[in-house]
């Protein structure tokens, strides 16, 4: 136990795991408002979802937190080139919440 153990924290700590961070239960409220707002419906996540959008894995490799949550809150007559809605009725927490995570996926 004490071999795997060591191996999974090796693994993490080199970024060659990650699922191990999406798992851990701080996630579990980011993870729910993900699946209520349908996220998945459109990206996908981790190799989970759909195709119809952006894949949402490595966005924080492309944007800061702060540069997804401008998305996340524009207004979508803005957007030309998507037609994501607008997420702006989210409380600026919830916003945050879903920002941070997706940045610090990659």
């Amino acid at each position: 136990m004490k071999v795997i153990t060591s191996i999974l924290l090796t693994l993490f700590l080199c970024g060659l795991f990650p699922v191990v961070a999406i798992s851990a239960k701080g996630s579990e409220p980011v993870m729910n408002l993900i699946r209520e707002l349908g996220c998945k419906g459109c990206h996908m996540i981790y190799g989970k979802g759909s195709s119809l959008a952006t894949d949402l894995t490595e966005v924080g490799s492309r944007l800061t937190a702060a540069q997804i949550e401008e998305f996340l809150s524009a207004d979508p007559a803005t957007r030309t080139k998507d037609f994501m809605p607008s997420y702006s009725s989210l409380s600026r927490e919830e916003r945050q919440l879903i920002s941070e995570y997706l940045y610090n996926l990659h």
